[in-house]
């Protein structure tokens, strides 16, 4: 790689990553310099800003249908090999109850939204952009209707957790924007205007909670589980990826983009998952921290690689 091209890469990393610290050191700021109810906003975030990010989304994206088969595939099997390793591994290492739910949702959740996405457009441009943002709809969809099941599995048994996961607003935000997409039947105007801006109040929401969860956080009490969660999302999964990508039928910059969005940190709204049903919320705010700090070594890494 050039020179020019590492100072794009550099640029790049820099565009993507100082809005993320900033807000996110806003947050933290904020709950250390004031006594503020982090709970409440989090439900603010749970109930209201992720249901109108998720129908809104749903709605208004367009996608390629043969693009969107193979990359579906590519993150279904991605999710359930990630998944099923998660599993394994907390049964060896004698994790139970919340903490086990939580090693497998940060397993599975990437912040492949505002974390992936604005990196893959930068890296990659429109196309680049348009494959990533399938695979973000897959894991906001699927990976966060597993990860509420599992973080109210903590608590509950099986099908009254099942209950419970298919009634939570996310679920059903989601359900509703499949039904609009399909039958033309949605809000229009101003109204559609309100979704839309409250599910883009979303992403600095979530930021300002990881910020806020962070500064209550001594990632130390659960440092042996973060490490261990850290190895596995941040190197495990883009050596799946890698030859994940390949068997499904992936090439050029669709391959390219599969693997970048399946090595992301974890994702920001685990917090948020993991605060509402208090499933070791502080594991999770740990993994997300030490995450995405490994993902700036191993991201550009990455796109050394694939570029």
């Amino acid at each position: 790689m050039s020179i020019a091209a590492f100072q794009s890469l550099g640029d790049i990393l820099f565009q993507v990553l100082i809005p993320i610290i900033l807000m996110v050191a806003a947050g933290f700021l904020l709950q250390r310099n004031a006594d503020i109810d982090a709970r409440s906003i989090n439900r603010v975030v749970y109930f209201v800003l992720s249901p109108c990010l998720v129908y809104s989304s749903i709605l208004t994206q367009q996608f390629e249908p043969e693009t969107t088969s193979r990359s579906i595939l590519f993150a279904a099997l991605h999710m359930m090999i990630m998944g099923v390793l998660a599993y394994l591994l907390t049964r060896r290492w004698g994790y139970k109850g919340g903490l086990a739910s939580a090693f497998i949702i940060t397993t599975i959740l990437m912040n492949n939204g505002n974390y992936g996405l604005p990196l893959n457009l930068f890296a990659f441009g429109e196309t680049g952009f348009a494959y990533a943002l399938v695979l973000f709809m897959f894991n906001t969809m699927i990976g966060g209707a597993i990860s509420i099941y599992l973080a109210i599995r903590g608590q509950s048994n099986g099908l009254a957790a099942l209950r419970r996961t298919l009634v939570q607003p996310i679920i059903l935000a989601m359900f509703l924007g499949v039904i609009s997409r399909a039958t033309h039947i949605a809000p229009t105007g101003s109204l559609l205007d309100m979704v839309n801006m409250a599910g883009r109040a979303a992403i600095p929401v979530f930021l300002l909670v990881l910020g806020m969860s962070l500064a209550k956080t001594d990632v130390r009490a659960n440092l042996r589980p973060v490490l261990n969660l850290t190895s596995l999302r941040m190197i495990v999964s883009p050596i799946v990826a890698l030859l994940l990508a390949s068997l499904v039928g992936l090439g050029g910059v669709a391959y390219a983009v599969a693997v970048m969005q399946a090595s992301m940190p974890t994702a920001v709204n685990t917090i948020v998952i993991t605060n509402e049903f208090d499933a070791a919320p502080d594991f999770t705010a740990g993994a997300v921290l030490m995450t995405t700090l490994a993902s700036l070594i191993t991201l550009p890494a990455l796109l050394f690689f694939l570029r």
